[in-house]
């Protein structure tokens, strides 16, 4: 079985598919983006089966700022979203996982 990781470049989402909180899961949208994005990586027509698509929390250092600025009604600091995404080619034992910066949170 072969394993491949990715880190794929932030890519640009409409404000209104953004979540207000950095640790709140991916939204339906935000899970359509990511599974878009990865189909869009193999030639039409690759059968690719999804294993998970889920929220991949920002690290501590960028969270607390957030949590602070939240619980004292400051202006919120940007976190950036990312996806982490876990896939394989059906009949195949290929394994595929990407990070992918979707979500810059302004």
């Amino acid at each position: 079985m072969s394993l491949e990781i990715g880190s794929l470049p932030p890519t640009v989402v409409p404000q209104k598919l953004l979540s207000a909180h950095p640790l709140a899961p991916l939204t339906a949208d935000e899970i359509n983006v990511a599974s878009g994005f990865v189909q869009n990586l193999w030639p039409a027509g690759t059968d690719l089966q999804f294993k998970a698509v889920t929220l991949e929390e920002p690290p501590k250092a960028e969270v607390l700022p957030f949590l602070d600025a939240e619980h004292c009604g400051a202006p919120l600091p940007s976190v950036d979203r990312k996806a982490f995404v876990n896939y394989y080619l059906r009949n195949t034992v290929r394994v595929n996982a990407h990070h992918w910066g979707l979500f810059a949170n302004r």
